[in-house]
């Protein structure tokens, strides 16, 4: 039998608990028909139910599919599947969460499956929930549907027998696996078979090393898609808008330092508020400094040259050959609790140009940033910018929109991989 999904052995507590969380999504107030749930059901069983909700009339036929609420039709605008695995209650409340919000940006078949190996009860149960939502700026509604899938037993290890046909075959399918990724599960590989794009979030990784790596060698027909990536943009186009301008642009390819900051929590942390909670599998929190480094190297061309400071307390130090100027790049991580663990907080590049130094700055501060630079031995420009962490719906809803591999995200990714082995292997 293939590996379990899930190394932890889930009780019928367990089971009850993700169950309990995942039954949040009815209780939305956009619930457009009853619940449908089916106990010991099987594969063409819901499809035909799936098939019921959409049909349209008989004085419509050709139409498109249609729904009724309160005796008016509404179309249907799913644009993608949406599968999604769930193994532990964490999963579950993240989950819930995050496609309620998404349902609005994108209306979706979304299939949340919920394997249990080792499970002795019915093979199969299933709830199906349609929503409705207004639709900005028109008259009509959107509508999608949500199918949770309890899978038990030996079935669990054939997950893509059951989730293909539930599939609607003329619109991408997109596979998103919130936690650490079972890169090395063959249920996971039949998912990523099924998949026209994977989506992940590198902080949930365990190893990270090992997750970067292998996340690398994933190759999907429209990419891979990296939540911990698309956090990044804001630093990103803050950091190009600096070289935007003529007058420092002649630094960019002489930068010989680049410090990171990365928030780590304290050990005796008060914050407790939702949004500043540590994001659920969060154990990888260097992700976006890493991430980042890569991002620059590769653009610049920056090679690993050797170990300064090997990796300690997560934070490292490594001298890198740069085209024209050695460069030095130190990661550090600071305890705080004015933002969640793994972001970025401070991004500072230093480069020597014929004129003399300059200096490009991007601090955080909770939920703004102070953007500064001081060259040619003229006063800092300082100003302030909004930088407030986004929640997992936006983010995801980004990465659901890219349909082509993104080069740019894969070479910062294996940059990423080659100088956190680096500091890792001067440490051992």
């Amino acid at each position: 039998m293939a590996a379990a999904v899930n190394q932890h052995v889930p009780t019928a507590t367990d089971e009850q608990a993700v169950h309990r969380r995942l039954m949040r999504f009815g209780e939305a107030e956009s619930l457009a028909t009853p619940m449908w749930e089916e106990r010991a059901t099987t594969v063409p069983a819901i499809a035909a139910h799936l098939a019921s909700l959409w049909s349209p009339p008989a004085a419509l036929d050709g139409a498109e599919p249609l729904i009724t609420e309160k005796g008016l039709p509404h179309a249907r605008a799913s644009v993608l599947n949406l599968i999604v695995t769930v193994v532990d209650e964490a999963a579950a409340d993240r989950v819930v969460r995050t496609l309620v919000d998404l349902g609005v940006r994108h209306p979706s078949r979304a299939l949340v499956i919920v394997p249990d190996p080792h499970g002795d009860g019915a093979p199969l149960d299933a709830r199906i929930s349609t929503h409705c939502h207004d639709a900005a700026g028109d008259a009509d509604r959107i509508c999608y549907e949500e199918v949770v899938l309890s899978v038990r037993g030996d079935a669990a290890a054939h997950l893509s027998g059951i989730v293909a046909p539930l599939l609607i075959h003329d619109l991408p399918t997109h596979v998103w696996w919130p936690g650490d990724p079972p890169f090395h599960d063959p249920v996971f590989d039949q998912l990523v078979e099924i998949a026209d794009r994977v989506v992940v979030d590198s902080a949930d990784f365990g190893d990270l090393l090992s997750g970067l790596r292998r996340l690398a060698n994933l190759r999907r027909k429209s990419g891979v898609g990296d939540l911990s990536w698309e956090r990044l943009s804001w630093w990103q186009e803050l950091t190009a808008q600096f070289f935007d301008a003529p007058r420092f642009r002649r630094y960019l390819p002489n930068l010989s330092r680049l410090q990171l900051r990365y928030a780590v929590q304290p050990p005796a942390s008060k914050r407790h508020d939702e949004d500043m909670e540590v994001a659920p599998g969060t154990s990888a929190p260097m992700t976006q400094a890493l991430l980042y480094a890569g991002w620059i190297a590769t653009r610049l061309g920056w090679r690993r040259h050797k170990t300064l400071a090997p990796f300690e307390d997560g934070s490292f130090r490594l001298r890198l050959e740069g085209r024209h100027e050695m460069v030095d790049l130190s990661v550090a991580a600071v305890p705080t609790d004015e933002v969640r663990p793994g972001e970025l907080i401070s991004a500072r590049l230093a480069s020597l140009g014929e004129t003399g130094a300059a200096e490009f700055i991007v601090d955080r501060e909770r939920d703004q940033a102070v953007v500064a630079t001081n060259a040619d031995g003229m006063t800092a420009l300082l100003r302030r910018v909004p930088m407030e962490t986004p929640r997992e719906a936006e983010v995801l809803s980004s990465q659901l929109t890219v349909d082509v591999a993104d080069p740019v995200y894969e070479d910062a990714l294996r940059a990423a991989a080659i100088l956190l082995a680096s500091a890792r292997e001067a440490a051992a």
